[in-house]
């Protein structure tokens, strides 16, 4: 079944249950690089992260992490959320081959109404987004990478793939232009799975197998800016961001919201 473009949002969704109960933030990491967003940020980013958390689930073999500054909400904080699915299949590879580097896109269900729903035979594992709902209030914007975006080209002079440039030519819908592309990868050195816990009891793993450690490099846009009909050329990038994360799945207590 198609899901329209603001079915993305699912993400961000899941990734608030992140922060109502299972893992209790500690960790370092890095997400840094350029973002250009209508009417609220245009140019150098540094989230300076220092909650890192993760919900796992073993009933559908997937992974959510919030990196983000704060521990409030997700609907009052700036950050990063990542679905990992098929993660038992990740951690088997990682243990056999070492670090793997996995591409980062949308499910090609979700697209905006009015582009054709592309069949991808090997459709990516890995979902990001960025969100600033502390930034950029009351306005609430979230950008995803996806599998493909329009660049500025190789960063011939040594500075980002995006620029504000580069973001306003959405809508420029024109199918005989060419253009400078690029996509997004991240590469786990460490993946917890949930799958592993004995009667479902993280503190049954060891450290190792409870690490979560990544590092990442994505272009990010908005799927509203893609060409009606899938006609013209890729969403144009509107961030480019790249970091790295380390934490241990520790359970926390559930968050309370009333009294």
């Amino acid at each position: 079944m198609r899901r329209v473009v603001a079915s993305a949002l699912a993400i961000a969704a899941v990734a608030i249950a992140a922060g109502e109960g299972c893992s209790v933030g500690n960790g370092t990491g890095s997400v840094s690089g350029d973002l250009f967003v209508t009417d609220c940020w245009s140019g150098k980013f540094d989230l300076q992260p220092d909650f890192f958390g993760a919900t796992p689930s073993a009933d559908d073999d997937t992974l959510t992490l919030r990196i983000q500054n704060g521990s409030d909400y997700i609907t009052f904080s700036d950050g990063i959320s990542i679905l990992v699915t098929k993660v038992t299949e990740l951690r088997e590879a990682i243990e056999a081959n070492g670090p793997q580097s996995l591409t980062v896109s949308l499910p090609p269900a979700v697209v905006p109404p009015g582009v054709p729903v592309t069949p991808d035979p090997n459709p990516s594992t890995v979902e990001f987004a960025a969100y600033l709902q502390h930034t950029c209030r009351p306005e609430t914007p979230a950008l995803y990478a996806m599998s493909t975006v329009t660049t500025d080209g190789a960063g011939e002079d040594g500075g980002s793939l995006c620029s504000a440039q580069t973001a306003a030519i959405a809508g420029q819908c024109n199918q005989n232009v060419t253009v400078p592309t690029g996509g997004s990868t991240i590469t786990f050195q460490h993946i917890f799975d949930a799958s592993l816990a004995n009667g479902g009891d993280p503190g049954s793993l060891t450290a190792e197998q409870r690490l979560i450690q990544a590092t990442f490099d994505v272009l990010l846009a908005d799927p509203r800016d893609m060409c009606p009909g899938g006609l013209g050329p890729p969403a144009p990038c509107r961030g480019h961001l790249t970091g790295s994360f380390q934490f241990y799945f520790e359970r926390g207590k559930p968050a309370q919201a009333f009294p």
